[in-house]
């Protein structure tokens, strides 16, 4: 007769009240915030800056106040590995809990979050940012906070969301732990790792090593986006850069000068369809004319720079030029016109056109840089062309990918322009590359071309691991909340530890708008997720495949 499975432990839920959690969360994502962490590509070091160490020495006092005892090292590239020893049997599978301790570019410490308390739905007010319009009527993915008291920034900049509020989460479910000695738990490694932003994989290859030396089994990265979310799938991703030779051209008669601020609408790509992304490249390509200037009046593109800390926004020049001050004039006002013609209907999400200084004008004896007119040209030809599609993120969603021209650079000897590309197959991915490569050799100026791969889809890698989704969903049977089984629209750099045999899933964290100015949150989501993740150590302890 065959027996019976034992039926599955009940789940012990933590002595301290939810709104307890919810102090202790926020005051752990409030200290968080406050620390300059975001990571730089272009530096040589690991971690790639100094205020990631200074995330670890904060960790580290906050672990050693809560247990004095408690197994904390650090390595040479600033990976923190706490242990959580295990309370239950040796059967229990090893788990490492995973958050990294650098921000995107652009993000800004803050000393303290904004409160709106019990929010009813209507627009949330940022006191720096009067263009941002966050309402649960405007943006619905919000509705989800609606009655809770919501945490956010100024609305300068985002404030590092991605991943502080992980890692707040992850610091709270120790806390609960060390207070619970009741609930059952296996060895837990709670993992703070350096430069996931910027994709440095040789920050966590020793880490890979230590975590499969100590017979780590199984793992999650806390670095999802949406409440409840459990991701087993990623973009594989590159990146590919254009880099055009300088190119001039003088103008006759009068010219006039106007700089501009050109201010996009930033997202992650993973909210970008949702949010309505728009990229000042973009902006210059749809307004930019679609004929060349003629001999005597047009327009000239002689400047364009994206901004390192937002890359949807960018600065630009325009020259305008005519026989007379008025044919320039006029030249020059037709060409902001198209610009603020193309960025209206985006206002309301924050963008605009802003005009520095006054008109100038030019001397129209000296060579002018029209490199940027080359950029503006070659993205036109990208948005027109036959290739995959969608095209760009704004239009992209569920297991569609994109192609992201993103990112201009202007010096005395060339213009770069960087694309990011991904998509979740690998022959759609590299049929976006070819696109790219297409482009450039049909070019009249023929750019030079290079790709670089970044990640690959974690997917065939955690499909033979399906205990990861069972596990994380029956962690939510307390709460009675149903997960969102969806692909990442992006990627948490777990290669090392897979090709180490460690299979890694993300779970959500809850909050709106990861890496943009609107970044949102509550006091009660953080508490949820701190309780599922308090339910996930036990599930996983007692597994039952």
């Amino acid at each position: 007769m065959p027996m019976t499975p034992a039926p599955f432990p009940a789940l012990v839920a933590p002595k301290q009240s939810f709104e307890t959690l919810a102090a202790w969360a926020t005051a752990n994502l409030s200290q968080a915030i406050a620390i300059e962490s975001q990571s730089r590509d272009e530096s040589p070091t690991i971690p790639s800056t100094p205020g990631q160490r200074e995330v670890s020495a904060w960790l580290r006092a906050v672990f050693t106040d809560l247990d004095p005892d408690v197994e904390c090292t650090e390595d040479a590239c600033a990976n923190l590995l706490v242990h959580l020893p295990r309370n239950t049997s040796d059967m229990a599978p090893k788990l490492a809990l995973m958050v990294h301790l650098d921000t995107a570019e652009g993000t800004e410490a803050v000393p303290r979050l904004e409160v709106t308390r019990a929010w009813d739905g209507t627009e949330v007010r940022y006191p720096s940012n009067a263009r941002l319009h966050v309402s649960a009527e405007r943006y619905p993915a919000t509705r989800e906070f609606v009655g809770d008291d919501v945490l956010h920034g100024p609305g300068r900049a985002p404030v590092g969301f991605d991943d502080k509020v992980g890692l707040a989460e992850v610091v709270t479910l120790a806390q609960v732990l060390a207070t619970n000695p009741d609930i059952p738990h296996g060895d837990v490694f709670l993992v703070f790792r350096p430069d996931e932003e910027i994709g440095r994989m040789a920050a966590v290859e020793g880490l890979a090593d230590s975590l499969s030396a100590l017979g780590v089994n199984y793992g999650y990265t806390i670095d999802g986006l949406a409440p409840f979310e459990i991701e087993t799938e990623n973009f594989n991703a590159s990146r590919a850069r254009i880099t055009f030779r300088r190119h001039t051209a003088t103008v006759p008669g009068v010219a006039l000068r106007a700089d501009v601020r050109i201010h996009g609408v930033k997202t992650h790509g993973a909210t970008a369809k949702d949010e309505g992304h728009l990229n000042a490249l973009t902006v210059l390509a749809r307004a930019w004319p679609a004929t060349a200037p003629s001999e005597t009046s047009g327009l000239r593109l002689v400047a364009a720079a994206s901004d390192p800390n937002a890359e949807v926004h960018a600065t630009a020049s325009l020259v305008g030029y005519g026989p007379t001050a008025e044919h320039a004039g006029a030249q020059l006002t037709a060409g902001l016109e198209a610009l603020a013609a193309v960025l209206a209907p985006h206002a309301w999400r924050g963008a605009a056109l802003e005009l520095v200084g006054e008109q100038t004008p030019v001397d129209t004896r000296q060579d002018l840089d029209v490199t940027p007119e080359l950029v503006v040209r070659h993205v036109q030809r990208f948005l027109m062309s036959e290739g995959e599609r969608p095209k760009l993120p704004e239009d992209s969603g569920g297991y569609q990918g994109y192609s992201n021209p993103h990112f201009v650079r202007q010096s005395d000897e060339e213009t770069t322009l960087d694309y990011r590309i991904r998509d979740f197959s690998e022959p759609a991915l590299h049929a976006r590359e070819a696109e790219i490569r297409r482009l450039a050799k049909h070019d009249p100026e023929r750019p030079a071309v290079e790709v670089r791969q970044q990640y690959v889809n974690m997917g065939p890698a955690l499909a033979p691991f399906p205990e990861l989704v069972t596990w994380a969903t029956r962690a939510l049977e307390p709460l009675g909340v149903q997960p969102k089984h969806i692909p990442m629209r992006g990627g948490t750099g777990v290669d090392p530890f897979l090709t180490r045999g460690i299979p890694v899933a993300n779970l959500g964290t809850g909050y709106f708008a990861p890496e943009s100015e609107k970044e949102l949150t509550s006091r009660q989501s953080l508490a949820r997720h701190v309780l599922w993740l308090t339910y996930l150590v036990q599930v996983v302890a007692h597994r039952r495949d």
